[in-house]
């Protein structure tokens, strides 16, 4: 199978992981273990993992050639159906080392895009998974035919030539054409549903963090709810489910899971997925999840931040919330405690430690208020009462016709409450 096959051809089999590093440090350990759970979901099965030392890749074969040489010798012995390469590697590079190993080589970022195109179920996220292999696919066509298994359409098997090859990539580039206005289409109606929300006057939170990080079961804990889909498999959401949740307080808010994060996300998909993760940007407040039974949840944070910039969402409020505190000892937990004073630990499967992450999130709401005093007749107490769902309210008796209200909550809601109530106010 060449380079622009789908990787779907080939979701299992027995396969070699290979990296190049000019550090073997645990961040390229972590990187190469991440990538071996990548694989495993979807079923290719890893029976080695290969770093080799240099200080950039190879230009024509990603590792040097006695290297790629050596891994031949592995493949012919053990029976290995494919590589997989730690990183996005050129066309040229992918051509090259499929030549040399005669076997089909993988890379980072195909891997990822055949997770999204398993769980992609919405006509959307379809939609959006199309776009991005097909746009990861373009420069790779080889001259001889392209099987692209794509949700939704796709291009045919086709015969040899170089015309054949520029047919196949007008095809492809009339299909990306065709999905950008679906999308186009889409993003009109998602904006349409985000107005509604913004107009409704509840703060908007969303829960985002690093693939995994259970930000689904929050959603489902706090909205009090079996059907979002939770899933141990990474990148299981890829269309934000919102919920209303009720605070402590009585005031509600909008909450909604995002799309997983991952290091090394490719930017097809963060093209592709814009108008999905800028629910993030829309939101008054982000919950940064983070599973803190993660050997490597320092480095999750950094990637998490950095996909967050990327979109331009890292000057959002934020509060980083620590996941999966039922998975450490407590004498662990205790030092993560202390390096982070301003965290929230929780378990969002046991429901742990929630009475402190409501706290925070009111605080947090709270200091985006607008505040206003009314003086109201008491009989128009029956028009205050339902916008209890968006405000604090603290009233004080004055007389027999008059109460003194403090009113807190959103600016929007605040201006319609005096409006609505204009005929009860004491001038």
């Amino acid at each position: 199978m060449k380079g622009g096959e789908s990787v779907q051809r080939v979701c299992s089999g027995r396969g070699i992981i290979v990296a190049v590093s000019n550090v073997l440090d645990y961040k390229i350990t972590e990187s190469v273990e991440e990538l071996e759970v990548l694989c495993k979901t979807i079923n290719i099965e890893i029976v080695n993992k290969i770093v080799q030392r240099r200080n950039k890749p190879d230009t024509s074969t990603y590792v040097g050639r006695g290297k790629l040489e050596k891994i031949k010798d592995f493949c012919l012995e053990n029976d290995i159906d494919l590589i997989v390469i730690d990183d996005e590697i050129t066309p040229v590079q992918q051509r090259n080392i499929e030549d040399i190993l005669k076997v089909t080589v993988l890379d980072r970022t195909q891997v990822i895009l055949e997770i999204f195109s398993q769980h992609a179920t919405t006509h959307e996220g379809k939609i959006q998974v199309e776009m991005a292999k097909l746009s990861y696919e373009l420069p790779r066509l080889r001259g001889k035919g392209v099987f692209l298994s794509n949700p939704g359409g796709g291009i045919g098997t086709r015969g040899p030539g170089e015309t054949i090859l520029e047919l196949d990539r007008r095809k492809i580039k009339e299909r990306i054409s065709q999905l950008k206005r679906e999308l186009e289409k889409l993003k009109s109606n998602r904006e349409n549903i985000r107005k509604s929300r913004l107009e409704s006057g509840y703060y908007m939170i969303s829960v985002a963090g690093y693939t995994n990080a259970g930000k689904s079961t929050l959603l489902s804990a706090i909205a009090g709810e079996d059907s979002i889909l939770i899933s141990e498999k990474l990148f299981s959401t890829l269309n934000p489910a919102v919920r209303k949740v009720k605070l402590p307080s009585g005031r509600s808010c909008l909450v909604s899971d995002t799309v997983g994060f991952i290091s090394k996300l490719p930017h097809t998909l963060v093209e592709a997925f814009h108008s999905t993760l800028e629910e993030i940007l829309y939101s008054d407040l982000i919950i940064l999840l983070v599973d803190v039974s993660d050997p490597f949840f320092k480095d999750k944070i950094s990637a998490s931040y950095e996909v967050l910039e990327e979109i331009g969402a890292h000057e959002k409020e934020r509060i980083l919330v620590f996941n999966k505190i039922d998975n450490l000892p407590v004498d662990v937990l205790e030092t993560i405690r202390y390096e982070y004073p301003y965290a929230v630990f929780i378990s969002a499967k046991y429901g742990l430690g929630f009475e402190e992450f409501y706290r925070k999130i009111e605080e947090r709401l709270r200091s985006f208020d607008v505040q206003c005093k009314l003086i109201i007749k008491h009989d128009s107490f029956g028009l205050l009462s339902r916008y209890y769902d968006y405000i604090n309210i603290d009233a004080t008796y004055l007389d027999e016709e008059y109460s003194e209200v403090y009113i807190s909550g959103p600016e929007s809601v605040v201006e319609k409450i005096k409006s609505s109530l204009k005929s009860s106010l004491k001038m």
